[in-house]
């Protein structure tokens, strides 16, 4: 009887020399395998572009075990260990149950046969030999992705807003529209990340790979992607064990390269350090454990005129039942007052609070006392909406119903050329038939186009609704609105010690400085303040 013998091949990559390589295996093994008068030639297992660590995602090699169980064969036959497995528990394991199967497993080049009486001895020295080349190649491998990534190669694939080519980020134009336009609705519009997501897919924006909606995590990442501000950390994720391939993130076990100002920014410092205050503050509601709130207009937007740190809101309860909000300086909350510390640093800082009712009420005595060029304001608004909106223009479709028209002259003349005699009936059909599957292509074209110049026309809607509602708020000016326009119209506030405030507007190149004084307690306040500037 026969033996029935089947071979298992494997390389590592999908590169054009190891596909050589890997035909060359399988070719190889059929013509030697039927080569042998006593052997039967089964089949050929294979595994192409899989790493030999781990037998998870090598459906070739799990298919072989499971046809060894039904007795399909009775040997295989296998270039070397490092083809078979490049973990010596694997190997071990696997080939003790094929042996226990007597079916055995031929080493070709390492001439290991492991139905032999010392077989699986040579099998554990070889493994753990192979096992340790499989480790030190991906430490020489991990080595050179560092040095690489130092010299600012960047790894990984595209993201949205980019184009990736041999290691090197550029803008793509089109997609960096959308990130400007996820950090306006953030920042500036103070929308959460579900809204964003809605809205974005509302408007017909596509992800990046047009795969399935936006959601809330796809936005987030991109408001925490580093990228987008011209930053490059690389080694989020590590591998622990180079047996299994497993990602984690790195929290601080290996170092992460960050390298500041790498590439082109799509957005700029002041917008990023905005977007990154806002998610460390942003109820849970987007996916942060922070306690703070921030839909207020101001979110994000004070700094601090002592250290240049942000504001933080925070909250208390008063003994009469009221919540007392007022906004701090970022390093006065974590470090208390300007002090050198043991090391010599100067940390903490000396400003003081503002109460977010007096700064709430100086912004609104600031708006009602300067004179606001309304039409102005909402030409830039609209302008800037519709710039990051993009309306397209309607398609005409002129040029294909004229083609549509021409093709049916063109069927009218052939039946006229069949009764004349000048052209066959077959002839005839066979023309209509074409001049019919050009029609159809054209219908289809048009019927695409249509949809379109709908969904443009909804957009152009959508356009108009927001700029109605913008001029609604800027004539109408009613209090449940102020946040809206205060949130819309400034673009940052700087805050002094000595109660000075200079107020930066989206529509004046030229701030507004101002000096207060308020008095009061439990949610009353006497204010008084006076322009110093800017006016």
């Amino acid at each position: 009887m026969r033996t029935r013998v089947v071979a298992y091949c494997r390389v590592s990559t999908d590169k054009d020399d190891q596909q050589n390589s890997f035909d060359s295996q399988k070719k190889y093994f059929e013509e030697y395998i039927k080569s042998k008068a006593d052997w039967e030639f089964v089949d050929i297992y294979a595994d192409e572009g899989i790493s030999g660590t781990s037998v998870e995602k090598r459906e070739g090699f799990k298919r072989m075990i499971e046809d060894a169980y039904d007795r399909r064969f009775d040997l295989i036959l296998t270039k070397e260990i490092a083809r078979f497995a490049r973990n010596t528990k694997d190997s071990l394991e696997y080939t003790r149950k094929l042996r226990k199967l007597n079916i055995g497993v031929v080493f070709t080049i390492d001439n290991i046969n492991t139905l032999d009486s010392d077989g699986e001895l040579r099998l554990t020295i070889m493994s753990a030999i192979a096992q340790d080349e499989s480790r030190r190649t991906s430490e020489r491998v991990k080595w050179g992705q560092k040095r690489r990534m130092e010299q600012g190669v960047v790894f990984g694939r595209e993201l949205l807003g980019y184009h990736l080519r041999n290691g090197v980020l550029s803008v793509n134009p089109e997609e960096a529209e959308i990130v400007k336009l996820i950090f306006h609705k953030y920042v500036v519009e103070g929308k959460g990340a579900h809204v964003i997501a809605r809205e974005l897919y509302e408007e017909g924006i596509t992800t990046k790979r047009q795969l399935g909606k936006w959601s809330n995590t796809m936005i987030l990442k991109v408001l925490r992607n580093e990228k987008y501000v011209g930053d490059l950390a690389q080694r989020k994720t590590y591998t622990p064990d180079y047996l299994d391939h497993k990602k984690k993130f790195n929290k601080g076990e290996e170092e992460i390269i960050y390298i500041k100002g790498h590439h082109t920014p799509i957005i700029d410092r002041d917008m990023w350090e905005a977007a990154q205050d806002q998610l460390k503050s942003r109820t849970s509601s987007d996916g942060s454990n922070s306690k703070y709130s921030n839909r207020y207009w101001c979110s994000g937007k004070i700094i601090c005129g002592e250290c240049g740190s942000r504001f933080v809101c925070r909250t208390k309860k008063l003994k009469n039942g009221q919540k007392y909000k007022a906004w701090r300086c970022m390093e006065s909350a974590k470090n208390g007052n300007l002090k050198v510390d043991a090391h010599g640093n100067r940390v903490g800082c000396k400003n003081s609070n503002i109460n977010h009712v007096v700064l709430g009420s100086i912004v609104s005595l600031v708006f009602k006392s300067i004179n606001l060029n309304r039409e102005q304001i909402l030409s830039e608004l609209a302008h800037d909406i519709r710039k990051l909106n993009k309306p397209q223009k309607i398609i005409n479709i002129d040029s294909l119903v004229n083609r549509l028209n021409a093709i049916d002259s063109k069927k009218e003349k052939v039946i006229d050329n069949m009764i004349e005699g000048h052209i066959s009936k077959d002839d005839m059909i066979l023309m209509n038939k074409k001049y019919d599957f050009e029609k159809d292509k054209i219908k289809t074209e048009i019927q695409n186009i249509e949809q379109i110049n709908i969904e443009n026309c909804r957009q152009d809607d959508k356009l108009q609704m927001n700029v109605e509602r913008i001029k609604a708020i800027l004539y109408e000016m009613n209090s449940s609105d102020l946040e809206e326009i205060y949130r819309r119209l400034i673009r940052k506030v700087i805050v002094y010690n000595d109660k000075i405030i200079v107020i930066f507007l989206n529509i004046s190149a030229e701030p507004i400085k101002v000096q207060y004084y308020s008095s009061g307690r439990n949610g009353r306040y006497k204010i008084d303040y006076k322009f110093i500037g800017g006016m």
